[in-house]
């Protein structure tokens, strides 16, 4: 899945990398990609169980739809090179999120962002077994 331009792809890399080194060639762009499109599916890509994705609640999808809508707007606005005050916490806490998360919200490829930090691979449920 491919939300942003390859202009616009290359500035969020950029961005994230900046936050965390390496982030984009863990995924942290696909993870973006995954977040800002969680509705896309049912039930929506937000919390990943041991069984598959847990639908959220109708204040919860309210909130989250709200969420995504804040972060859609910081990342076009990354993907043009024209940060707002505040972006560049959030590019923090998702460049964070996607090199050291679960791979199964789209980053920390092949669990090399565990690697990094010596972080053993979890047993029960296996690490990204909900994609």
């Amino acid at each position: 899945m491919t939300l942003f331009e390859s202009d616009a792809r290359a500035a969020i890399a950029e961005a994230l990398d900046d936050q965390v080194p390496g982030a984009s060639e863990l995924g942290a762009v696909g993870y973006i990609e995954q977040l800002l499109s969680a509705f896309d599916f049912d039930p929506p890509r937000i919390w990943a169980g041991p069984d598959g994705w847990i639908a959220p609640g109708p204040w919860e999808a309210h909130a989250w739809r709200a969420r995504i809508e804040t972060w859609r707007a910081v990342y076009e606005r990354v993907g043009r090179r024209e940060l707002a005050k505040g972006d560049r916490r959030i590019v923090h806490m998702h460049a964070c999120e996607a090199t050291y998360g679960d791979p199964a919200y789209g980053g920390n490829r092949d669990e090399q962002g565990w690697v990094r930090v010596a972080f053993p691979s979890p047993q029960y449920p296996p690490a990204g077994s909900r994609a």
